[in-house]
Order: C-alpha cells, then sequence, then structure tokens
C-alpha cells in the first residue's frame, strides 16, 4: 500500500485528537476526585456503585431512627429516675408521719411537703422531649396529666389523665423494631393517687384510723415505686439494645463508605502520575505530527 503525504497527516491528526481526550479524561479525573463521571464511562462499576449507595441511605435512615430513639429513651430514663427520687422522697415522709412522737402540726407540715413532692411528679409525668410529651403514648402533643382541685377546698385531688396506652415502634434496622415509649398511662396516674392518700392521711389529724390509713399509703408507695423501677428497667434493656444496634449500623456505615470510596474514588497518586504520563505522550505526538506535518507547504504558510 502506498503510503501518501495527505495519509499521514490524517494519522497524525488522529494520533493527537485521541491523546488528547486520554489526557482530558485523566485531568477530569483528577480534578474531580472520582474514577467515572458518566454511566458510559464505566457501567458495572455505576452500577455497583449504585447499589452501595442505595444500601448507604437506607442505613444512614436506620441509623437516623436509632439515634432519635435512643434520644427519647435517655430523656425517659432521667424522668423516670426523678419520679423514683421523688416518690422515694414521699415515702420516707410518709414513714415519718408513722412516729408516735409526731404532733398534728408536724404532721401537717409533713402533708405540705408530700402535696409539692406530688406536683413535681406531675411535672415529671409531662415531660416533654423535643416536642413531644413521652409519657402520653400517641398522644404527644399535649400533657399527658393534670390535678384538679374537684371540691373546690385547694386541694389537688383528682388526676385527669389525657393521653393514652399507645405503644410507639420504632424500625431500626432490617426486620427489626423496638418500643420506643414507657406508657405512663397507669404508671404516673397511680404513683399520683398514692401520693395523694399519704398527703391526705397525714392531714387526718384525730381520726382513729390515721395510722392504718398512713401504713395503707406506705404500702401503696412502696408498690408504685417497684413499678416505676421495673419501667426504668425495662426501659434500660430497650436502650442498650438501641444502642448495640447503632454501634453495629455506625461500623456498617464506615465499611459501606469504604466500598463506595474503592469503586467511585480516584487513586490520587496513581491518577496524577498517570496525567504526568500523558501529558510527556501528548507532547511527544505533537512534536512528532508536527514534523509529518511540517512537509505541507500550506502547514508551513500557517505556521
Amino acid at each position: 500500500m502506498r503510503i501518501t503525504q495527505r495519509m499521514m497527516t490524517e494519522r497524525a491528526v488522529q494520533y493527537m485528537d485521541e491523546n488528547l481526550k486520554r489526557l482530558y479524561q485523566l485531568q477530569e479525573k483528577v480534578a474531580s476526585g472520582k474514577e467515572f463521571q458518566r454511566p458510559s464511562d464505566n457501567p458495572s462499576g455505576v452500577t455497583s456503585a449504585l447499589t452501595l449507595r442505595s444500601v448507604l441511605r437506607m442505613n444512614t435512615a436506620y441509623l437516623d431512627s436509632a439515634a432519635t430513639t435512643e434520644s427519647w429513651m435517655s430523656a425517659t430514663d432521667f424522668a423516670l429516675i426523678q419520679t423514683t427520687q421523688l416518690a422515694t422522697r414521699a415515702l420516707k415522709l410518709t414513714r415519718e408521719g408513722v412516729s408516735d412522737t409526731m404532733g398534728d402540726e408536724q404532721r401537717m407540715t409533713l402533708a405540705a411537703e408530700v402535696d409539692m413532692v406530688l406536683q413535681q411528679v406531675l411535672s415529671v409525668a409531662n415531660t416533654n422531649h423535643q416536642g413531644n410529651y413521652i409519657f402520653g403514648g400517641f398522644s404527644t402533643l399535649n400533657p399527658p396529666f393534670a390535678l384538679l382541685d374537684s371540691n373546690s377546698d385547694g386541694t389537688l385531688d383528682t388526676v385527669v389523665r389525657n393521653g393514652d396506652n399507645g405503644v410507639i415502634n420504632r424500625l431500626i434496622g432490617p426486620s427489626l423494631t423496638v418500643v420506643q415509649n414507657v406508657s405512663g398511662y397507669d404508671l404516673f396516674n397511680d404513683l399520683m393517687v398514692a401520693i395523694m392518700s399519704a398527703r391526705n392521711a397525714l392531714r387526718n389529724n384525730g381520726d382513729p384510723n390515721q395510722l392504718n390509713q398512713l401504713q395503707g399509703a406506705i404500702d401503696s408507695l412502696e408498690a408504685q415505686i417497684r413499678n416505676v423501677n421495673d419501667a426504668l428497667t425495662t426501659n434500660g434493656a430497650r436502650q442498650r439494645e438501641v444502642r448495640l444496634t447503632k454501634d453495629r449500623l455506625e461500623k456498617s456505615q464506615i465499611e459501606l463508605k469504604s466500598l463506595l470510596s474503592q469503586k467511585e474514588d480516584v487513586n490520587m497518586t496513581e491518577a496524577i502520575s498517570h496525567l504526568q504520563h500523558q501529558q510527556t505522550v501528548y507532547q511527544t505526538v505533537l512534536e512528532v505530527g508536527k514534523r509529518a506535518i511540517s512537509a505541507l507547504s500550506l502547514f508551513d504558510l500557517l505556521g
């Protein structure tokens, strides 16, 4: 086959164009830090990356759910600890009232303090966490409890429940749900009723059954403290499960990001080395092409 000057010129231009494209692709990789810019660059790699991104998004959603649930449970844990402390204080005051050395005035003072404990328990029962009342079941937007003075005698003697016994389940992993809330519907109602009974018994000076009433209030308070502690234990067990799940999700998140990086991210040392090599190649091709084309008088005229 006869090699003409025209063929040499066209082939030189073709080689320059091909090398310029490779140079551009390497510059694009180094500038973006990504192995491919469009699906056509690496179809199988793009498919793998998209699959990993989908799993990563799902994992992130589970992680967010676990974090929200853990935060709610931490608020519940703190509130129940406060409740235990308040109930224990009410029990202590009631036991002091049983003593024969206690006079009527002293018992009235104890009753006033128990009444203050009652209102503090009400405040804890209406604990709000990030805009939600945690002991109201499904009714999270309104205070779940209130105390009323039904006899208009200045004494709060009736518990009003505005919440419900709803159980809030949260999905924190594939097919893994956990109960987020502790039902306060009966827990706080029964505790506040027991505290009111203790307060009333302390006020019933002169009543021959006062000591029996006080002992009954003590028994009731002890039972309610056990209930609160049971709720605290249950919440703690759920909280541990959520933390373990959260730890697993965080480790999985790191592994997924690492795999995605392996699929998408450029090895910068290697890419820069290839880029430098391609720049040298391109310059060489330009020189060779220039010599091949320089035989043409028109090329010389164009300079």
